[in-house]
């Protein structure tokens, strides 16, 4: 794979777009102005001063993005996402505080959004990837398709990297399921490309009357083929897990998959596992594991291959062997000894994962969540 990178800095995002002042810092008693959010900064922890991460990769503010504290009920305690106006604010214990830096000004000295970076996998597949999110294209001969915009400034940064690998229009904007932080922003691709999505996400993402997030058009339920010029793809609906309506971009001819934020590649599943179902999620995994490919694409770091898949259908097989095993042990639901058992269990496999230390106790979380709302399950 030739990895690219893109020096698209001076596409100018950031001057002239401020729309009424805010606050660079704030808690979480108070909720800040809204601002429009034409450039990334990274979140920052103020009592550390360092970043906060997804995986491992410090999150860079963006429309859709929220930031959640080890002490998630489910919920975030202040998500500020709508049509052009997001900010990112503290969450969690009343000492807790978070921080991203005014776009108006200078980011402060080593903190500027890195470059974007292009990987070629294919002679007409590309990834996308910028502060943490990915994204995948297709080249054909009539014109381009794409996954995630990953909201307004990754999706401008996405048609300049499209632009300097082919001058043809992009023609289909596939979204790989409803949340925001995903799909927000395919407005700069609205004057060519039509949008598509599975038939339970077009409403939710309609329901948000957000501007930068054309409403899909194009929609199914199981299974679609799109063809644009001599290339198909063919898109999968492979059940409920990360989200109700998450789809798989698969294109047979190179043997790859996009998909998005249910195969993370060495990372554990994202915190509390909200708005997850677990139990089917392991046969989606299945199905991933079943399709004829060679690499996954995800919607968070680097591409991996299939045996990925495989993987995180095992850690969630072991994750809840060890929950019942401690419960048989007598050890309550969710405590610090549960979670030190649970965790001595899965190191060895899993222990060099991105986020196994902090993401481990609200993934336990969440399978007792997932429990509580669907029923107990178990796994063989």
């Amino acid at each position: 794979m030739k990895s690219i990178p893109l020096l698209l800095g001076a596409l100018g995002l950031v001057a002239g777009l401020l729309v009424g002042s805010i606050p660079s810092v704030f808690s979480a008693d108070a909720a800040p102005t809204p601002v429009a959010m034409a450039c990334s900064r990274p979140v920052l922890d103020v009592a550390t001063g360092q970043p906060v991460s997804i995986g491992g990769i410090p999150w860079y503010a963006e429309m859709g993005d929220t930031v959640w504290s080890h002490e998630w009920q489910g919920q975030p305690r202040y998500q500020f996402g709508n049509r052009r106006y997001h900010y990112v604010g503290g969450v969690a214990g009343p000492n807790r505080t978070f921080i991203v830096e005014d776009c108006t000004q200078q980011p402060s000295a080593g903190r500027a959004a890195p470059a974007p970076q292009v990987t070629r996998l294919a002679p007409d597949t590309y990834v996308f990837s910028h502060t943490g999110y990915t994204s995948m294209f297709i080249v054909t001969d009539q014109g381009v398709i794409v996954g995630d915009p990953m909201g307004p400034n990754r999706a401008q940064l996405l048609k300049a990297a499209i632009e300097a690998v082919t001058p043809l229009p992009v023609r289909y904007v596939v979204y790989s399921h409803d949340h925001a932080d995903h799909n927000s922003g395919g407005g700069v691709f609205r004057d060519t490309a039509q949008f598509v999505s599975h038939s339970l996400a077009a409403p939710k993402i309609a329901a948000r009357n957000d501007l930068d997030s054309p409403v899909p058009t194009i929609t199914f339920d199981d299974r679609m083929t799109l063809r644009l010029g001599r290339t198909s793809v063919e898109l999968l609906y492979t059940g409920r897990n990360h989200s109700d309506n998450s789809i798989v971009l698969y294109y047979p001819a190179q043997r790859v998959a996009f998909a998005v934020d249910f195969v993370p590649i060495n990372d554990l599943p994202f915190r509390g596992l909200g708005d997850t179902y677990v139990a089917e999620w392991l046969d989606s995994l299945r199905q991933i594991e079943a399709l004829n490919i060679d690499t996954i694409v995800p919607g968070h770091g680097n591409p991996g291959p299939k045996s990925h898949a495989t993987q995180v259908r095992e850690y969630f097989q072991d994750l809840i062997r060890a929950i019942e095993d401690a419960e048989k042990r007598g050890l309550a639901p969710q405590s610090p000894a549960m979670t030190s058992s649970v965790r001595a269990a899965l190191y060895p496999k899993y222990g060099n994962w991105l986020s196994f230390g902090p993401y481990l106790p609200e993934n336990i979380k969440g399978i007792y969540d997932n429990w509580k709302q669907f029923g107990r399950f178990s796994v063989n």
